[in-house]
């Protein structure tokens, strides 16, 4: 009996833009894209952010940094971010 080669093609992911909720950090120096203020750190508060991947053409174009409120007021423009 013969032994066959196989070959497995390497599984194509579809690039889509996402995004994820995460604490602001300390030295954080991003702008928020919805309303232009400084997204700021205050270890008291505690703020959330959202980071947005953006994929355009299955390419890789940028990062944008939101407010958690901003993001909802933008109405989620890269779906709904996962924690």
């Amino acid at each position: 009996m013969a032994k066959t080669a196989t070959t497995t093609k390497p599984v194509k992911i579809k690039k889509v833009s996402r995004a994820v909720t995460r604490l602001v950090e300390p030295g954080s120096q991003v702008d928020c894209m919805h309303c232009d203020e400084r997204v700021k750190f205050q270890a008291k508060l505690r703020h959330q952010q959202v980071i947005c991947n953006v994929y355009e053409k299955n390419k890789w174009l940028r990062v944008e940094h939101y407010h958690a409120d901003c993001y909802k007021a933008a109405k989620q423009p890269f779906g709904k971010p996962v924690d």
